[in-house]
């Protein structure tokens, strides 16, 4: 039986752990060839796991020319790299704001731009090249001491309508959509959590059952979850599906 990504050549930033990490490892059972990348260096013994720091245009252009070289094509590029800062307005520095901004916006659109030529060679209209940029919840609804990641996070998720609809037009064989994660256990809510719990805001005894209870379906998500529905949107299934926010959240930003 035919896997839901056979044939296909991938990418996903920030691969390292977490979100990315998660969807690296789907995307190969389903089939593709895929490239993981990461600030933080290589996997040992993964060729195909290159040290990328999202910020650096030189570092993409690296990354493009390698897979056009090994592969000859990418059909799908996963912008899942990113940070997160929690401090309240006053606290927030002008360099503190230019690091989030790099890192989460600016890392999704030179990941857009300087592949979207070998996306478009590689996808055709009976199979499109699929962009997937993780968004967050905090892309949709505010929270408190979080202007710069609620912004940057705004900033992709309305990056990714407009490409959908620039490509569009243009008639670019490549479809672009955003996931919206809610609370998933990774290593970046594990340190939240941790500070959380210092600062008396969490049940010391069981704080993940607290945050658990903050979704309506009373439970934390995991890496899995968002790695399926990147799954869909990378897949030939969501081929008539572009422009779209995928919220996944156990009903966070429904109530």
């Amino acid at each position: 039986m035919a896997r839901r990504l056979d044939g296909k050549v991938a990418l996903v930033t920030g691969a390292a752990r977490g979100i990315g990490a998660g969807i690296m490892a789907a995307f190969r059972q389903e089939g593709a060839v895929t490239y993981g990348a990461d600030l933080n260096g290589t996997a040992a013994g993964d060729e195909r796991y290159l040290c990328l720091d999202v910020r650096r245009e030189a570092d993409w252009q690296a990354a493009e020319r390698l897979i056009r070289e090994r592969e000859g094509r990418l059909d799908i590029l996963v912008n899942n790299a990113g940070v997160e800062l929690v401090r309240p307005l006053p606290e927030i520095s002008l360099a503190d704001w230019r690091h989030v901004m790099a890192v989460n916006v600016e890392g999704v659109f030179l990941g857009c731009r300087i592949m979207q030529p070998l996306l478009a060679a590689s996808g055709s209209a009976a199979s499109t090249a699929a962009i997937i940029n993780i968004s967050s919840i905090a892309g949709i609804v505010g929270y408190p001491d979080q202007a710069a990641y609620n912004t940057s996070k705004g900033a992709v998720r309305h990056l990714t309508k407009s490409l959908a609809i620039e490509f569009a037009a243009h008639g670019q064989p490549i479809r672009v959509n955003s996931i919206h994660p809610g609370c998933i256990r990774t290593p970046m809510l594990e340190e939240a959590v941790e500070g959380w719990t210092r600062q008396g805001l969490l049940n010391r005894d069981d704080p993940w059952k607290d945050v658990g209870a903050m979704c309506p379906m009373n439970k934390v998500g995991g890496p899995a979850d968002i790695a399926m529905g990147a799954v869909y949107l990378a897949s030939d299934e969501a081929g008539f599906v572009t422009g779209i926010e995928l919220v996944i959240d156990g009903g966070w930003v429904a109530r």
